[in-house]
């Protein structure tokens, strides 16, 4: 049981906990060929502890900065700067994944727990009278 215990006590790679919420978006970039601001509005597919993968009908480009306002109940809760480190340009479901490049530790508790409240929610909405015997 030692071993078990020093073998996983040593193990260095981090957890990074995400939450799968669908919560409404709208993402903000300057175009760098047209100087045109670009504003589009999306999804969430996850919401993890310094990122965010969006699903997105117009993506900005890979190493982009853009604007994210996480919405909620038709009002911004946070809005951050980050950066597009990956898009995954699949007609059906275009995604941008965002790294969030400042105030992370508001991130952490307001973009975390609003995601934990719409689990919540969509769980009570959808499931609870399935579930309970």
């Amino acid at each position: 049981m030692a071993q078990i215990e020093y073998a996983t006590s040593s193990y260095k790679t981090p957890l990074h906990h995400r939450i799968l919420a669908n919560m409404p978006v709208k993402v903000t970039w300057t175009d760098g060929e047209t100087g045109k601001r670009i504003s589009v509005t999306g999804t969430t597919e996850n919401i993890g502890e310094s990122s965010a993968l969006v699903n997105l009908e117009v993506l900005p480009p890979v190493g982009s900065e853009v604007r994210l306002r996480v919405m909620e109940e038709d009002k911004a809760i946070i809005d951050v700067t980050t950066r597009v480190i990956r898009v995954e340009r699949d007609p059906s479901k275009p995604l941008a994944a965002l790294s969030v490049l400042q105030n992370l530790k508001k991130w952490k508790t307001t973009a975390m727990e609003a995601a934990e409240r719409w689990v919540t929610r969509h769980w009570q909405l959808n499931y609870e009278e399935e579930w309970v015997n």
